[in-house]
């Protein structure tokens, strides 16, 4: 299963620029059970003075996250966890945003889009839920590449850590749910503690970190609710701005039911724990991640 994984993942075919696709899935250890080396150097980083982000991703967050009494070390650990998750979903996100920049310059330049190709845009249309015509009009391609772009770390990681109490939720330790996505029916997923009566949700479980962020970040770059914090985004690239998740966070008044409060304090988890900083994060060119 996790070979499977990887191999989905890895996606030889959409590398980024010239730098080398690996990806170094690992488990994190039990209790009791001694890390390996390059594990250790990644969970004692820290990561706002790292200059390249280690492509080290755990499938899941250390289970004696929620047993660290020290606020600092918690958080500390579980920053060194995600982002380089987060960075690795956006760079698949890029991956993705590269090849449509690439298609619709063929479009725009007269050449006839190969089958594979076509079926690639489909796939595309049917994950980001765009209505698109019967053979991809160049608007349909504008709403793709709108669509398909990065979340900046910042924003997704204070909103992981506000969803998951940094990493010591029920949720997030026993179902890599990091940002509580609801699912209904058959879908997999934990079922809340203290769920009112009536109601037959469950938060949506994942069996990697990994698919937890890109499922987030999928819903954001999709969802008719976060329309606007993608008009910001695009606003911001059109005048060549960093993407930041101060930018972004104010166009979330929707995505909790606590509204301009929720919104608050992301903001205020982004700037308390100097977050900001690690928009500009990069994951190393190759695997190796020395002390």
């Amino acid at each position: 299963m996790l070979a499977r994984h990887l191999l989905e993942l890895s996606r030889p075919h959409a590398l980024v620029g010239d730098e080398a696709n690996y990806l170094a899935h690992q488990l994190p250890p039990r209790k009791k059970t001694p890390m390996t080396p390059r594990l250790a150097r990644l969970l004692q980083k820290e990561m706002h003075a790292v200059e390249a982000v280690p492509r080290i991703f755990l499938t899941r967050l250390p289970d004696n996250l929620p047993e660290v009494v020290n606020a600092r070390e918690k958080k500390r650990l579980f920053t060194s966890a995600m982002l380089p998750i987060i960075l690795r979903a956006n760079e698949l996100i890029i991956a993705d945003r590269g090849v449509l920049l690439k298609l619709k310059e063929k479009m725009l330049n007269g050449v006839p889009l190969r089958t594979s190709e076509r079926k690639w845009l489909q796939g595309k249309a049917r994950q980001y839920r765009v209505r698109r015509h019967r053979n991809f009009s160049l608007q349909d391609m504008d709403l793709l590449i709108f669509r398909v772009d990065v979340i900046p770390p910042s924003l997704a990681l204070a909103q992981a850590a506000m969803e998951s109490g940094w990493g010591t939720s029920r949720f997030a330790q026993a179902g890599n749910a990091l940002f509580g996505e609801w699912v209904w029916g058959d879908a997999e997923g934990l079922t809340p503690l203290e769920r009112e009566e009536g109601k037959t949700h469950k938060v949506k479980s994942f069996e990697y970190l990994l698919d937890s962020v890109l499922s987030y970040m999928t819903n954001l770059n999709r969802h008719p609710s976060y329309r606007e914090l993608r008009l910001r985004r695009a606003e911001l690239r059109q005048h060549n701005l960093v993407v930041t998740g101060a930018a972004l966070a104010p166009a979330l008044i929707d995505y909790s039911e606590r509204g301009a409060d929720y919104v608050s304090d992301i903001l205020s988890i982004i700037n308390y724990n100097d977050l900001d900083g690690l928009d500009s994060a990069q994951l190393a060119i190759n695997s190796n991640f020395g002390g």
